[in-house]
């Protein structure tokens, strides 16, 4: 009966090992797939070696210049409060933002925490304190850490971003034209707040 009482404990040891190496082993999937820390880690390596190693290939260099007709005058549906905002501002800055929406949408594809906040296009959001509106990105690599916070209009900073997050060498402008990350380091640093210390190394 001793030695039975004996086999029994041991197996139930065993199961009970066997359980905590499998929660360990959860516990530590979770913790990879949840916390995107890692990530910022992988990306600034991937940034210094960018900085360091010339682009080679090609580079397309798109259209020269398009003609581009747009109203002066542009009503602002806030699609937070829905109030309406007239701006003196240019069109192209209001057809830039759908544009950078869908940008913003594929680095959400590829797991990035990022928000785009248009709030100062709105009067009312904004407490009638903003004379030239720009959006709000804000990306994060960690769900423990505070969201990064950069403000820009440019569609092709977003494209640059894009294409860094997608472990691109080149990114396509508005023009068509295509850009070397290599040559375009300080917009990945302002967009990701990633680099600080980065010197950029001339070749």
């Amino acid at each position: 009966m001793k030695n039975k009482n004996i086999k029994i404990g041991l197996v139930a040891a065993l199961g009970g090992m066997a359980a905590m190496q499998d929660c360990h082993f959860q516990a530590g999937r979770t913790v990879a797939t949840n916390d995107k820390s890692v990530d910022s880690i992988r990306l600034e390596q991937q940034l210094r070696e960018l900085a360091k190693t010339e682009y080679k290939g090609k580079l397309t260099p798109g259209a020269m210049c398009y003609m581009m007709m747009f109203d002066k005058f542009v009503d602002w549906v806030c699609p937070y409060c829905g109030d309406t905002t007239k701006w003196e501002y240019g069109t192209w800055v209001f057809s830039s933002i759908d544009y950078i929406e869908e940008i913003v949408s594929r680095i959400k594809t590829l797991g990035y925490d990022v928000v785009l906040d248009k709030a100062e296009f709105c009067s009312n959001c904004s407490n009638h304190s903003i004379e030239k509106p720009e959006l709000i990105f804000k990306i994060r690599f960690s769900t423990k850490a505070d969201y990064y916070i950069v403000k820009s209009n440019i569609v092709d900073e977003y494209q640059c971003l894009l294409a860094f997050l997608s472990n691109k060498k080149k990114f396509k402008g508005t023009h068509d034209e295509e850009h070397a990350l290599h040559d375009n380091i300080a917009i990945i640093q302002k967009m990701t707040g990633l680099g600080k210390d980065l010197k950029i190394e001339k070749q």
